[in-house]
């Protein structure tokens, strides 16, 4: 099943690099180097996943997950980062993402990004 994925990263290579742990040749992929970029895209765009780069410069990473969660419930985003941080995790599950992925892990993302993932109804988890 062919899936509709935004991957956000400022820097090329690891928008590249994520591509090629998710996209499948039948995927539409479109990438953008910042938070609002993304923000924008998603409303046009309409992804079935966004594979969300946390380390983005203002107005961040968190902001955008938050915004897209908020006006695209169904969009499914999951955070990408290189730090392995409790607080991060707790941080991208509060915008809204429903997974936290590091960049030694990518391919815990194709599991999150798959088709029958992405059929299920996201779920927020509710604040302590």
């Amino acid at each position: 099943m062919a899936k509709k994925l935004l991957i956000v990263a400022d820097r090329a290579s690891s928008r590249q690099l994520v591509r090629q742990a998710v996209a499948t040749p039948h995927d539409t992929v479109l990438e953008c180097a910042t938070a609002d970029e993304a923000v924008k895209a998603a409303g046009v765009f309409k992804p079935d996943c966004v594979m969300m780069g946390v380390s983005l410069p203002a107005p961040g990473a968190f902001r955008a997950i938050k915004s897209i969660r908020k006006t695209h419930p169904e969009v499914r985003v999951v955070a990408v980062s290189t730090h392995d941080e409790n607080e991060m995790r707790r941080a991208a599950s509060a915008a809204g993402a429903i997974g936290y992925v590091t960049s030694q892990n990518l391919s815990e993302l194709f599991l999150l990004a798959a088709p029958e993932r992405l059929t299920a109804k996201p779920t927020r988890r509710k604040q302590k």
